[in-house]
């Protein structure tokens, strides 16, 4: 490789370095604002060892004991250790830095944000309260926004994620996803006892958590994937070779011939494989429909799709 070759490979890591540590660092603090702005002040509860952390910070009187995010480091270190000790240090550095970032975050923004919360947004409704359902729907979306960011940068918070890798190895049949899933249902219904002598409505706050809970994931995967969600189409049909020449003219879409014979019949038939962005999908429809309504068409959701006629990354809108 010529010199140019390797400035441009070095500018080019640089680049991404200096990408990766602004997503960290504005994820941290934007994961910061959703936790003592939105989810904090009406005791909403998150999943993962912010919500134990949380519960831990509402029953010790609200930073009477510790800030939430120095309660957070704490919960973080042995699961840390765990990673390292079950897993790798390599597993593990990147969790350290990030969880390290987030406690910084939240510890360092709790009083500034607690007085705005007073100052702007204690205002009771009707109920002598701030409405609990803006409150779940802006924190859940700000916080799913901020772990997306914090992902994309390559680093996470550590947490549950840690015990999850740990209980795949053991038990490889239950997905890493499927094990974070129930350990945040626990956490966030844990609430429910561990709140019911000091909040009445604890199970209307617990029922707008799982609300927040939800649109969380939603917006970490639109952070991580873009809004657009690409289409794999199968189309099998005798007149494949007609319908690929309606996609390519009229969808400006590539499609590839595969051939493909049925089990049953033993006949040889031909299948086209393309791949789209939603929006089209009613037109090929209506493409395969006019030129052979008899033909056998799937359509499935590609998240990710690389490569000429998309773009280079296309989750990337910031």
């Amino acid at each position: 490789m010529d010199s140019s070759g390797s400035d441009f490979s070095k500018q080019k890591r640089i680049s991404q370095q200096i990408r990766s540590g602004f997503f960290l660092v504005f994820g941290s603090f934007l994961a910061a604002f959703a936790i003592n702005i939105f989810y904090t002040p009406l005791m909403l509860t998150t999943g993962g060892v912010t919500g134990i952390g949380s519960i831990i910070f509402q029953l010790t009187g609200r930073g009477e004991f510790l800030p939430l995010g120095v309660i957070v480091a704490i919960l973080n270190l042995p699961l840390l250790l765990l990673g390292w000790i079950k897993v790798s240090w390599r597993f593990v550095y990147k969790s350290i830095i990030g969880s390290a970032l987030y406690s910084l975050a939240l510890t360092i923004t709790e009083k500034p944000m607690v007085s705005w919360f007073d100052k702007y947004l204690n205002k009771p409704t009707l109920n002598g309260k701030p409405d609990l359902l803006i409150f779940c729907l802006f924190g859940g979306i700000i916080f799913g926004i901020a772990v997306g960011l914090i992902l994309r940068s390559g680093y996470t918070t550590g947490g549950t994620d840690i015990i999850a890798v740990i209980f795949h190895r053991k038990f490889p049949s239950i997905s890493i996803g499927k094990i974070v899933f129930i350990l945040d249902i626990i956490i966030v219904t844990s609430s429910i006892f561990f709140y019911q002598d000091i909040e009445s409505d604890i199970l209307i706050i617990t029922m707008y958590s799982f609300v927040a809970m939800w649109l969380t994931s939603k917006f970490t995967d639109i952070t991580l994937e873009g809004f657009e969600v690409s289409r794999i189409a199968y189309i099998i049909s005798d007149k494949h070779h007609e319908i690929a020449e309606e996609i390519i003219v009229k969808l400006d879409r590539g499609a590839t011939g595969l051939q493909a014979k049925g089990m049953y019949s033993k006949k040889n038939r031909g299948m086209i494989f393309c791949v789209m962005p939603s929006r089209q999908v009613p037109e090929l429809k209506q493409i395969v429909e006019a030129i052979d309504p008899n033909a056998f068409i799937i359509v499935t959701e590609a998240r990710e799709v690389l490569g000429e006629g998309f773009e280079k990354d296309s989750h990337d809108f910031l």
